[in-house]
């Protein structure tokens, strides 16, 4: 039997089995008034939830219709109501929502006693403040509660005006030291938001403004540490402004940063910490900037401060030169449960090979090909093995499975994905998966699964640590849609199978912070370039047209990388104007060698995952290709 249908044939062991709810009669009509019966329960009076109450009360998600009401309707007349609900839903993804409503209520009304009663301990830095004021407010000492002022006090952001008044009492009592303000400069210049220094540096001393100014500068543009006239202090509060700026300098101007470093070493006070840590920052950033002088820097950091990303360019950069001596040398130094990793495995068997001791070489490719993965593909290449999918099914107990359907958390997610509301049944299945053992964590991706919830399924399978399910892992999602136009454009399905897995895990809602969107994750401007006209959000959002305009520009790449497919991953993650930067001029290097030395760690990792992940979908079908026999083969060379 066929390889696939054998995991057709585990997926769907149960079909003709219940897994649907068992829901009322009228279950599409309790779905139509749904947002009706919310809407006019958050406008109306508590009859009006009562009478909905006939229709919805066994509808998964009439509490939010309850929820809606208590949120707009927060009074002192509602206290019991409020309180049983969200006792009820403690937990739940309904709770907060009106907790917060509840609480910033209490707070306006200055019911103190009642705030620190229904408070519960949060991130929100304006919950914070009321509970703390209320604390206050019933008697407490400003000094038993100092501290924790000042926690909220020096951060690196403002905080809401909420806290004025708090604040205003802290420093009344003379807890806003100068020492204080300047750890909030800091923690504002170092990663925070840099427009607050310059009403920082106003609450300090005269003597102090030119220290917090000049943080402001450096934070702007860090080659000022290098204009020693403003530096007229050699103090420890002056090394720490030149260590921030070095750090950052380095990347931006390596040569001059070296020299710079080498004339005030000497002349700050730097603790043996931050020399540590700059040591550490300029081996990084020569190494991953293929810089003349980054085994000199590499050579300079402590042992107690080398971390994996470090042992990494060290590496990589020794494999730049192909000096596989040193190569081995390396690895061979390592700790031995690093030198355990697959990617350590894998290096000292290419560099055992290239100097002749191949037998061992051999030995250790071999059982390194029996992983499924990036480094056991490309070892199982090497020397001519057969690649592992390692396929375990997983069989899901009925009992477990009618246990976690008919839970209420699992019927108001499966509700929301009925309404499309996909955001809100993640909050719900998030929460109710904290509650779960890892066996009904495994249970629930299978019912992620049969819901078609693929991007939650393959999460959750993981996090039950069932990683040889592969069929929930790596599932064919919209396969008619992948199959279709990925023959239209000439790349092979896997390949974009393998790029949404990686992307969007079959989000269809997907949406990056730096704004891309969609199952294969496009930014609206490459849409626009590959469609030739502007292609709305919404539409990028559609799985058909997400899909279409995926594999046009993936294959797109693939014609402008010299049918090198690596090259084109590579620039679908980082840009195709980045990635001919990074490819050498002149002395070609093999494929693998020039992966290890991608800049970018993301995109690094990236190439890796997608090449691994198609290698998986190649497997898990009737005819499968292979990959990675072509790639030990490859020499990587900028052409002109």
């Amino acid at each position: 039997m066929k390889l696939a249908n054998l995991i057709f044939g585990a997926i769907t062991w149960m079909t003709g089995s219940s897994l649907v709810f068992a829901q009322s009669y009228d279950i599409k009509q309790q779905r139509e008034w749904f947002e009706t019966a919310k809407s006019q329960a958050a406008n109306g009076s508590y009859t009006t939830v009562e009478n909905w109450r006939e229709k919805l009360g066994d509808y998964p998600l009439f509490p939010y219709i309850e929820q809606a009401y208590l949120k707009n309707h927060a009074f002192l007349s509602n206290k019991e109501k409020i309180r049983s609900f969200l006792s009820l839903y403690e937990g739940t993804p309904l709770e907060w929502p009106l907790r917060e409503t509840w609480l910033k209520y209490l707070a306006k009304q200055n019911q103190p006693l009642l705030y620190i009663n229904d408070f519960k301990p949060t991130s929100n830095a304006e919950l914070n403040c009321h509970y703390l004021s209320a604390e206050l407010e019933i008697g407490a000492k400003i000094a038993t509660l100092a501290d924790k002022i000042e926690d909220l006090w020096v951060v690196g952001k403002s905080q809401p005006k909420a806290c004025d008044p708090l604040f205003a009492k802290w420093k009344k009592a003379g807890y806003q030291t100068s020492d204080v303000i300047k750890r909030r400069v800091e923690k504002a210049a170092d990663g925070g938001s840099h427009t607050l220094i310059p009403y920082l540096t106003g609450l300090l001393p005269e003597s102090e403004k030119d220290w917090a100014k000049l943080w402001h500068s450096v934070r702007k543009d860090p080659a000022v540490i290098t204009q020693l006239k403003h530096f007229k202090k050699r103090s420890a509060d002056y090394a720490g402004i030149q260590f921030y700026g070095i750090k950052r300098f380095i990347w931006r101007d390596p040569d001059a940063a070296i020299k710079h470093w080498l004339s005030v070493e000497e002349s700050f006070p730097f603790t043996a910490e931050q020399r540590d840590k700059v040591y550490y920052t300029f081996a990084l950033a020569l190494a991953s900037k293929d810089h003349p002088q980054a085994i000199t820097w590499l050579n300079k950091v402590p042992d107690h401060v080398k971390d994996s990303k470090l042992v990494h360019w060290h590496l990589a950069t020794y494999l730049r030169e192909q000096d596989w001596v040193n190569v081995a040398s390396v690895i061979q130094s390592l700790p031995q449960n690093m030198q355990d990793e697959a990617i350590y495995q894998y290096w000292l068997s290419r560099a055992q090979t290239e100097l002749g001791i191949e037998q061992t070489a051999k030995t250790r490719f071999t059982e390194l090909s029996k992983l499924r993965h990036y480094y056991g593909f490309m070892a199982a290449a090497q020397i001519g093995e057969p690649y592992q999918l390692n396929y375990k099914p997983y069989k899901a107990e009925q009992e477990v499975l009618h246990k976690l359907s008919n839970a209420p958390a699992a019927k108001r997610t499966y509700e929301f994905l009925q309404l499309d509301y996909k955001v809100s049944a993640r909050r719900e299945w998030w929460q109710f998966k904290r509650t779960l053992s890892e066996n009904e964590l495994a249970a629930a991706a299978y019912l992620a699964y049969q819901w078609q919830w693929y991007d939650q399924a393959l999460r959750g399978i993981s996090q039950a640590g069932l990683y040889d399910e592969v069929a929930i892992r790596f599932p064919k999602a919209f396969a008619d849609l992948y199959e279709k136009y990925s023959q239209r454009v000439g790349i092979e399905p896997s390949l974009a199978f393998a790029i949404s897995r990686r992307e969007s895990s079959f989000m269809e809602d997907a949406y990056s912070p730096a704004g891309a969107r969609g199952l294969m994750q496009l930014m609206p401007a490459t849409a626009k370039h590959v469609e030739g006209s502007r292609v709305s959000n919404r539409r990028l959002y559609d799985a058909q047209t997400n899909i279409r305009l995926g594999t046009k520009y993936i294959s797109s790449l693939i014609k402008r990388m010299q049918q090198q497919t690596p090259l084109a991953i590579a620039s679908y993650n980082a840009g195709y104007s980045r990635v001919i930067t990074w490819l050498p001029e002149e002395k070609a290097l093999p494929l693998d060698i020039w992966i290890e030395n991608i800049p970018y760690s993301e995109t690094r990792e990236y190439v890796k995952a997608v090449l691994a992940y198609q290698q998986v979908y190649e497997l898990m079908s009737n005819q499968p290709k292979n990959v990675f026999s072509d790639l030990v083969k490859t020499q990587i060379v900028k052409n002109n």
